[in-house]
């Protein structure tokens, strides 16, 4: 595959620098113009065996790295300007493979308006490892994880649940979704992504807002078809995985007490219709068949044994 320095060449092919970089790939650290005032920054990685498995296309594998990592500037309604990557290669990736990983890349970059501006190469005799680093701005107010209050009505904006059946590979991220609730007037008080589940991305919420609690209503959540297909081969109910897949990549906000949406923008009818409320009772409570029950902040969380 030729060594460090010869695949760094390649890729000033692959990602041109924006008009607005100073410096981009090639040297020590890219320069690159801050576009508004406050500048909004993640990292997420993508690792063979974890989140995705090998044998997936790695043209797919390049989109879901560059837009996890969007999704979660969506979250913060915040616009992408530039991307970092990190690239752990196993020394056996044939050429071809790699072509794969950097098309998906390129695409879901060009796609969520942002420019690759450099990054760094490694190669290892473990799994395959991409790391992107997304850089951002804000045109409005930033949205927030912890401002939720009792009262607010829940939404989602997008049918969840069954991630796995390939979702997790082909999600979109929100980004006119959060630009435009953190832009116009509305009356969003918290907004975050889904990536773990409904239920423990909702119960992280409610702890950042003060410990609060929340009601779900599930005749109101939206299940994907996915959820329902898989739900008859393997029995797990498709509302549970509607409430604890995770990978779904939608946006999970509320909206002011006694307040609506203004009309126009990106949110479909299904997004503006809420799921539940904030309730000043800590917990998770299910509203199903008239009964009101409680329920565990399930979901998909890494095991990490140093904590």
């Amino acid at each position: 595959m030729g060594g460090e320095r010869a695949l760094t060449r390649r890729l000033q092919d692959w990602f041109p620098a924006p008009k607005d970089a100073r410096i981009a790939i090639g040297d020590d650290a890219a320069v690159c113009k801050n576009r508004g005032r406050d500048s909004v920054l993640c990292v997420d990685p993508v690792v063979e065996g974890e989140h995705f498995v090998r044998g997936e296309d790695l043209a797919l594998v390049g989109r879901k790295v560059v837009n996890r990592n969007l999704s979660d500037i969506a979250a913060m309604g915040a616009v992408a300007d530039y991307l970092l990557v990190s690239l752990v290669l196993p020394r056996d990736l044939h050429a071809r493979d790699l072509d794969r990983l950097l098309r998906g890349l390129r695409a879901a970059a060009k796609a969520g308006g942002a420019f690759v501006v450099g990054g760094d190469v490694s190669s290892t005799s473990g799994p395959l490892v991409v790391t992107v680093t997304a850089i951002g701005h804000c045109e409005g107010r930033v949205l927030l994880r912890s401002g939720a209050r009792v009262g607010d009505s829940i939404h989602v904006t997008g049918a969840l649940g069954g991630s796995i059946a390939g979702k997790h590979l082909r999600f979109v991220p929100r980004l006119k979704e959060g630009a435009w609730l953190a832009r116009s007037a509305t009356p969003c008080t918290a907004c975050m992504d889904i990536s773990d589940g409904l239920l423990l991305d909702l119960w992280t919420m409610l702890q950042a807002s003060g410990g609060l609690g929340a009601e779900i209503d599930a005749r109101a959540v939206p299940i994907a078809l996915a959820a329902h297909r898989l739900a008859k081969t393997d029995g797990k109910d498709a509302l549970m995985r509607a409430l604890s897949d995770g990978e779904d990549h939608e946006l999970l906000f509320t909206v002011k007490k006694g307040r609506t949406l203004p009309m126009g923008g990106p949110l479909t009818a299904r997004a503006r219709k809420p799921i539940g409320r904030v309730v000043n009772e800590p917990g998770l409570w299910l509203i199903q068949d008239g009964r009101r029950q409680k329920v565990a902040p399930s979901g998909h969380e890494h095991d990490v044994a140093a904590v």
